[in-house]
């Protein structure tokens, strides 16, 4: 059986093969950030920045609902596979696409009916409005695809195939980066071409990777009719390992109204298009290491369905150096060359381009933190022990965060809203270190216990 391999092949062999794709799918999707928002500086401006990081709420409120079903039915299904079960894992993806396209009509309707109080309520001003108004009308259109989208593709790799969700991906924002100047600035669409070009691509991928399951030649479940009726206990396995990833983008979704609300009370439109500058520069570095752990994911679930711990270990080790490297990377570019990062965003405009320089390098400060309390949450999410996950993006998000942004700007003023991310990231991390040498504790002691046949 080729799903075997998890438990036989070399961690290093296999963590490449895995995470290798994963990581380009997740560039994929930075590309699909970064390109739309340098095109909107571009080809229409700092407002138009501005009303983008007002949306930002709302996307990740979305991408909240696809990781919840995505990432717990890709979790539950690699774990079924490790344990001998292909049937109960189909049972699982045809109630996660049901839940997908479900969820995301409801989802669809109710943002269409009160977008314009919902922006308003994320810090919308009335000069950037109009820009968030227009962008997200045209993503709500499409977004039971979007969900899709977003959620099967760590289904696909929770099933041994990251190569194809890799694909599907660079398909997806190849066509994007098409679209974006042909319908900003051939067509003269503006921000509503940005979301349309977004749109479409991920309408694309997502007919692609339902097409997948159903007749695709590498697939090793099979979408079925009669798997898509929700069932209690599939949709309850689900959620208990979904809700780690949910609450953590749900909390960055009130994290982010919090940041926006501040920012405009301490700097105004200035600030806010900063922050959207900041926040694709930290996509930029953040998800090349959720695409390391994404692709540690299977290994580790199938391993510890298998009860090899020693795998796990070494798997969790591994995946752990890189994103270090990945995050001290990130340090340094933002200490000493911020400038290099932050040029692609901004066309002529001196003052927001020393703001977002000055506020990048307060925000980078602890980001050599964020790869150990990434990879330790991740972790405990893979092998099914998703209660700690979300235990730790509580306390980074609603715990360390929210009451940072509120307390630090009385006494540094704009300095604060950007201090309380690096406060954060370190707390956490020594917080996350509690919970990962603890693991291991349990884990050695489990080894032994098996290896004496007790």
């Amino acid at each position: 059986m080729k799903n075997e391999r998890l438990k036989e092949e070399k961690i290093s062999k296999l963590l490449w093969e895995y995470s290798i794709p994963a990581v380009m799918g997740t560039l994929v999707y930075i590309l699909y950030n970064i390109v739309d928002r340098i095109f909107i500086s571009f080809g229409v401006g700092r407002l138009a920045i501005a009303g983008l990081s007002i949306t930002l709420p709302m996307f990740a409120f979305i991408l909240a609902v696809g990781l919840f079903v995505g990432v717990g039915g890709g979790a539950l299904i690699s774990i079924n596979l490790g344990a001998g079960k292909p049937q109960e894992a189909e049972r699982i993806l045809g109630n996660a696409v049901a839940l997908f396209l479900g969820v995301g009509t409801i989802m669809a309707a109710g943002g269409m009916f009160f977008l314009d109080d919902i922006l308003r309520m994320f810090g919308a001003t009335p000069q950037n409005l109009p820009y968030a108004y227009d962008y997200m009308t045209v993503i709500l259109y499409a977004l039971p695809f979007q969900l899709c989208f977003i959620g099967l593709n760590h289904i696909i790799r929770g099933e041994g195939n990251p190569k194809t969700a890799m694909k599907m991906s660079i398909i997806g924002c190849g066509l994007n980066i098409i679209l974006d100047p042909l319908f900003i600035f051939t067509m003269d669409m503006g921000i509503t071409g940005a979301a349309l070009a977004t749109v479409l691509s991920n309408v694309v991928v997502a007919g692609m990777q339902l097409y997948h399951f159903i007749g695709g030649r590498n697939r090793r479940i099979d979408l079925k009719l009669k798997n898509i009726p929700l069932e209690r206990e599939i949709v309850k396995g689900i959620a208990n390992i979904g809700i780690a990833p949910f609450i953590m983008q749900m909390s960055n979704s009130v994290v982010v109204i919090f940041i926006n609300k501040n920012l405009n009370t301490y700097g105004g439109d200035i600030a806010i298009a900063a922050y959207g500058i900041i926040n694709s520069i930290n996509v930029l570095f953040y998800m090349p290491i959720v695409g390391m752990y994404q692709g540690s994911q299977p290994i580790l679930g199938f391993n510890y369905g298998a009860k090899v711990y020693h795998r796990v270990r070494e798997a969790y080790k591994l995946t752990l150096k890189v994103a270090f490297g990945i995050s001290l990377t990130a340090f340094i570019l933002a200490m000493f060359v911020p400038e290099i990062l932050i040029a692609p965003f901004i066309n002529d405009d001196a003052e927001l381009f020393q703001l977002t320089a000055r506020s990048l390098r307060i925000v980078f400060s602890m980001v050599f933190c964020v790869g150990f309390h990434l990879i330790g949450g991740s972790y405990f999410q893979a092998v099914g022990r998703a209660k700690v996950t979300t235990f730790l993006n509580v306390v980074r998000q609603l715990i360390l965060m929210i009451p940072l942004i509120y307390i630090l700007p009385k006494y540094f003023g704009v300095d604060g809203v950007w201090m309380a991310v690096p406060v954060t990231d370190l707390i956490l991390s020594i917080i996350t270190l509690f919970f990962v040498v603890r693991e291991f504790k349990r884990l050695k002691e489990i080894s032994v216990v098996s290896e004496v046949g007790i």
